[in-house]
């Protein structure tokens, strides 16, 4: 397997420099193989294809224990492969035997977050089980510790936008720069709930909507009363069903609405990729 910066072959006398300070500053991988152990053989490729896919977001250190056996002594090796996780010199995890890509996958990941990724990802638990004051709580504990990460600060905003906190929501906005990323999100959101808040219910407008089907701007008051309350999906569907009669109706407005849309569910998104993909349908 051939060296990089990322993937290399450890020394006894490397190791203290290699693994262990290197630890300090990003996840070490420390796989234990034998060029001759079958298991080994179907697992480096395994450990290589991930190495080159984050590129230097953790480093893949190799002892082949039968050049180093000191190595295999000291750190208690009991079986091929064995992969041993070293984060910050300490020793985080430790697997023996035969891993998949997705069980190791599974560990690495969260290894390799950045702040803000880890706490979004615990942000993420938070919402889905309905906590959103605790959400909040963590953010503002968050930025606290890291106030110029304005990520964060969009994060917060939003959240208190969908808690009707709109002032505070604008307040946070106000004082950030204006391409920050994903700033469109709480903006776009503030925009839907204040456009909705002189509407009809929802019932009442759909009510109106199957009463005349091709009166397109209330198909467009739907759609908006339906982001406000957070029914995404049922309104990117009443947006299609705009677009289906005349994508032009209104400078567009269905297309634009859309893609304000798309960008409150933010980056990778699976329902904005899909949406964007029906959306293109009907375009082209």
């Amino acid at each position: 397997m051939q060296a990089t910066d990322y993937i290399i072959e450890v020394t006894a006398p490397e190791f203290q420099a290699e693994v262990v300070e290197k630890s300090r500053q990003i996840p070490v991988l420390l796989e234990f193989y034998a060029p001759d152990a079958e298991p080994s053989v179907e697992l480096a490729p395994v450990l290589r294809k991930l190495a080159d896919e984050f590129k230097g977001k953790f480093r893949l250190a190799r002892v082949n224990v039968q050049a180093h056996p000191e190595i295999v002594q000291q750190l208690g090796v009991r079986t091929l492969p064995t992969v041993k996780v070293i984060v910050n010199a300490q020793m985080a995890q430790e697997l023996e035997g035969p891993q998949t890509e997705e069980q190791l996958r599974h560990i690495i990941e969260p290894l390799i977050m950045s702040p803000a990724e880890r706490i979004r990802d615990q942000i993420g638990l938070l919402l889905a089980s309905g906590d959103r004051q605790g959400a909040i709580a963590m953010l503002q504990e968050a930025i606290g510790e890291e106030p110029q990460n304005y990520v964060l600060h969009v994060e917060l905003a939003d959240l208190l936008t969908m808690e009707n906190r709109l002032d505070e929501a604008r307040q946070i906005l106000a004082g950030l720069p204006k391409d920050t990323d994903g700033i469109a999100k709480p903006k776009n959101r503030i925009e839907f709930i204040e456009g909705s808040a002189s509407l009809p219910a929802i019932d009442a407008l759909h009510a109106s909507v199957i009463a005349s089907p091709d009166e397109l701007q209330l198909k467009h008051d739907l759609a908006v009363r339906l982001i406000a309350d957070d029914q995404i999906e049922d309104a990117l569907e009443t947006l299609l069903a705009m677009m289906k009669i005349d994508k032009e109706f209104s400078d567009a407005l269905a297309r634009k609405t859309m893609i304000k849309v798309f960008e409150l569910l933010g980056k990778g998104d699976p329902m904005a990729t899909a949406y964007r993909r029906k959306m293109f349908t009907f375009l082209h």
